[in-house]
């Protein structure tokens, strides 16, 4: 990948960046009282979150999604590189997929509202693929995938089995576009399979699920293999699996090693320091004027405002206090 061709929109990126929520604004955010004073901060926003809108959680999240899809929207448009902002957008790619399996399952039910705008690829192929388990535009092994999800739940009759064979079609499509990335978004692809693994072993032995059911539920596109994941958490190996796919010695992580150490780390610290990792793995392109790393990082920053905006937002309207949530809010921006 010529890293030269990145200049243009990373100069863009320089300008854009300015869109996201400054270190003093998001202070204002979380120090807010009310939906009225939130409002105040938040309209002047991209966002454009009036009184009413917070008001309404529907039309709250609707408006977060819509400056998010927007977002990927330029990226795609802009970028030189599809296959970055891919990336990050696959997942939504692969909700889709399991919306419309869902609905086609359900005959009657619609789920449509549930769809969202963001990937390479248009909803009404998707929506084609899963009706037909045919296309003449998608990748072969997306059919191929999808193809085989519906014939085994139509085995089974189980609604899970297009969860699960959802979230491993994305893995597997995830590690392919790895075959196109530099080392390091090669090894964020890496710690978002591996963390997935790692926290879905976790929740399955806590809730006294055997081997062979934790196993069915896990990606075989991780740094080890399947079984290798659950012996780690088993044997309170955690740590010893995270010092292999983070060599780094940044103290930011030393509160996470130490629950690590002595087992009493919970599966959402575990999500949160996943994020925490993908951000300080892309940070490296902080300072880079040339190459992906600017674009990815980017659209990280996108992603994290969101969920910060959605847990803050959530947790006012809930009367619930903000130290109850502090630990779980992700790196902003530039910070």
């Amino acid at each position: 990948m010529d890293t030269n061709l990145f200049s243009k929109i990373n100069t863009t990126i320089s300008v854009k960046e300015n869109d996201f929520i400054t270190e003093e604004k998001f202070q204002k955010i979380i120090q807010s009282k009310d939906t009225e004073t939130l409002a105040f901060i938040l309209e002047s926003t991209p966002y454009h979150l009036s009184i009413d809108i917070l008001k309404d959680p529907s039309q709250t999240e609707i408006s977060l999604m819509t400056k998010l899809v927007n977002d990927y929207r330029w990226a795609y448009a802009e970028s030189p590189s599809d296959i970055i902002v891919t990336l990050f957008a696959l997942r939504y790619v692969y909700h889709n997929i399991k919306v419309l399996l869902k609905s086609k399952a359900a005959i009657k039910k619609d789920f449509s509202k549930l769809l969202i705008p963001i990937g390479i690829f248009d909803i009404e192929s998707l929506k084609h693929l899963v009706s037909s388990l045919h296309s003449d535009t998608l990748p072969d092994f997306m059919v191929r995938e999808v193809e085989s999800i519906w014939n085994e739940y139509e085995t089974f009759n189980n609604i899970r089995v297009l969860d699960v064979g959802a979230d491993l079609a994305y893995f597997k499509h995830l590690k392919l576009l790895s075959n196109e990335l530099d080392e390091v978004l090669s090894q964020v692809i890496v710690e978002m399979i591996d963390f997935y693994n790692i926290i879905t072993v976790k929740r399955g032995l806590s809730q006294n699920k055997s081997h062979g059911d934790i196993l069915q539920l896990l990606s075989d596109e991780g740094s080890i293999s399947a079984k290798e994941f659950i012996y780690i958490v088993e044997n309170q190996e955690i740590f010893v699996w995270f010092n292999k796919i983070n060599p780094s010695l940044d103290s930011i992580f030393s509160t996470y090693e130490l629950k690590m150490q002595d087992a009493t780390i919970s599966s959402s610290e575990l999500e949160f320091l996943c994020d925490l990792l993908l951000y300080k793995t892309l940070d490296q392109g902080r300072y880079n004027v040339d190459g992906p790393l600017v674009l990815a990082r980017y659209l990280l920053g996108c992603e994290f405002e969101v969920k910060n905006l959605r847990m803050i937002i959530s947790a006012l309207q809930n009367t619930i206090p903000f130290e109850s949530i502090k630990e779980r809010i992700r790196p902003h921006y530039g910070s």
